[in-house]
């Protein structure tokens, strides 16, 4: 009896895994399904990216999605210069034509020989704008094995593995330069809330391409790179890790260009619904090396050690603010150590929504051709940016420059700014002088008297030139020391904040309109 009702236990529990397995993993597969196309919706709102095809076809344990995106040639070219505009045409009078001949009298009083007429000019052709590029496109494979165990490998909603479908020709130059391997490798892991894990992997390449002399050759390679992201669903949030340890571009003239020891780490929060691309939050870049050596031409061998780039975005509402720290650690160019350098820089209350409409419109800029030999064109076309980035600046940001500086041999030198305007009006920016009285700003600055002196001294074309140029330069320091425009600690320059009657002196201030009576 006992071994009759185990038997029926184990035939109960396999009856409900068959049962209950294929539903689970129907009901996951259904899941994944609708994150992916709330990605390709917002996908298809980008104004500069066209969804050209999507294609979801889902079975019970698995699906397979094929998108093919396609992206304006203009987004990755540099946008055409006008060409200038011809020069009139100007038909020949008799009274020119007579001036001519009497020009043409040599200074002793013969007569040089006469210049056959010049043949009339033929009518301009208008040069026709160029073709335009035709698109960019690129498709997206991925294979996606649904849960609770999918691939019975591993534990989660699903698993997936995206690659980047080439044509046969982009993929034999491709297999060349990347060993056989896929360029670029997606391995991604969902979470059953519709979030997930995503590892991205490029492995080393080395791609040769023309240079700009016949026959020869600049060279691209790299020791491949990692990505990591944690994401939620719908991109609401995410968060990433990578590293790339070296990239090198040689060109022909053996110039080259090293980057090594690159890592970023970043964390994001959508802020609207709505605004697909507009998230707060903070990343960092960091560099251990990067060095330029010149070729054949000649010129300075830059290296930077110890770079770092660092980007916070905090949100209060519907503004946000942009501090932006970059500095090196050394900052060589040639033999003079110029680092520890600095260049911090702050943006503050920015509107966040009126910052995107902004962007979505110069990002829209792409999708159109662009009318390079029509000025008038052009205008017309720049016109709706124009108006979002006035709107913009009534909300009067303030921008600030809170730290430039570098160490030199005679010291250290700095700078601090900051601008804004207070209270401007749209009407405000049709006269620059009403505009200039409302300008907020100060600056600070800081600079070794020697360095300013031996700046005003070079490019001289004698010794003598270069010692009176320094005298002259010696002259003013004193002078504006005098005036208490500044103060000369130990040959250290440093202005201090104007004051009048005890407040900050604003000289714009000045050009203002006197208030009315009440």
């Amino acid at each position: 009896m006992t071994t009759v009702r185990l038997t029926k236990a184990a035939a109960a529990v396999v009856a409900v895994l068959a049962i209950g397995y294929p539903a689970s993993a129907w009901y996951l597969g259904k899941q994944i399904e609708t994150a992916h196309a709330e990605l390709d919706a917002h996908i298809a709102a980008l104004p500069y990216l066209k969804l050209v095809k999507h294609d979801y076809q889902r079975e019970l344990f698995s699906a397979t999605e094929v998108i093919t995106l396609e992206f304006p040639a203009e987004f990755f070219t540099p946008p055409a210069i006008p060409a200038p505009p011809p020069a009139p045409v100007t038909e020949a009078t008799p009274e020119a034509a007579e001036a001519t001949a009497e020009s043409a009298t040599a200074a002793d009083g013969t007569e040089a020989a006469a210049a056959a007429p010049a043949a009339p000019s033929a009518p301009a052709v208008p040069v026709p704008p160029p073709a335009p590029l035709p698109p960019i496109q690129i498709t997206v494979k991925t294979e996606i094995q649904h849960g609770p165990l999918p691939g019975f490998s591993t534990f989660g909603a699903g698993s997936a593995k995206t690659v980047i479908v080439f044509d046969d020709a982009t993929q034999q130059k491709l297999a060349a330069a990347f060993g056989g391997k896929q360029p670029v490798d997606v391995q991604t892991l969902y979470g059953f809330g519709g979030g997930g894990q995503s590892l991205v992997t490029s492995p080393s390449f080395k791609f040769s391409f023309p240079g700009k002399t016949e026959g020869g050759k600049n060279t691209l390679s790299s020791d491949g790179l990692t990505l990591s992201v944690d994401f939620a669903r719908g991109l609401e949030r995410y968060s990433l890790k990578g590293e790339a340890p070296r990239f090198e571009l040689l060109d022909e003239g053996g110039a080259k260009i090293v980057f090594a020891g690159l890592k970023i780490e970043s964390t994001q929060q959508r802020m609207f619904v709505d605004e697909p691309l507009l998230y707060s939050g903070s990343q960092r870049f960091a560099l251990a090396e990067m060095t330029a050596v010149p070729g054949q031409d000649g010129g300075a061998k830059v290296g930077l050690k110890d770079l770092s780039y660092d980007v916070s975005i905090p949100a209060g509402g519907e503004h946000i603010d942009l501090i932006a720290k970059i500095g090196a650690g050394e900052f060589k160019v040639g033999e003079q150590n110029f680092g520890p350098a600095h260049y911090d820089f702050t943006v503050k209350h920015v509107h966040a929504r009126k910052l995107a409409a902004l962007h979505r419109g110069a990002m829209a800029l792409y999708s159109k051709p662009m009318p390079v030999n029509d000025a008038e064109q052009m205008g017309q076309l720049f016109e709706p940016l124009k108006k979002l980035a006035l709107d913009l600046v009534m909300e009067n940001p303030e921008f600030s420059l809170d730290r430039l500086s570098v160490h030199t041999a005679d010291g250290d030198a700095s700078i601090s700014a900051r601008v804004k305007l207070s209270d401007a009006k749209p009407e405000d920016f049709a006269n620059p002088m009403m505009l200039m009285a409302k300008i907020d700003f100060g600056a600070d600055l800081t600079l070794p008297a020697a360095l300013i002196a031996t700046l005003q001294g070079g490019g001289a074309a004698s010794e003598e030139e270069a010692l009176m140029r320094k005298q002259a330069t010696e002259q003013s320091i004193a002078s504006v020391v005098e005036q208490g425009y500044a103060t000369n600690e130990s040959g250290i320059l440093k202005t201090g904040q104007l004051l009048v009657n005890d407040k900050p002196f604003n000289p714009m201030a000045v050009m203002a309109p006197p208030a009315a009576a009440q």
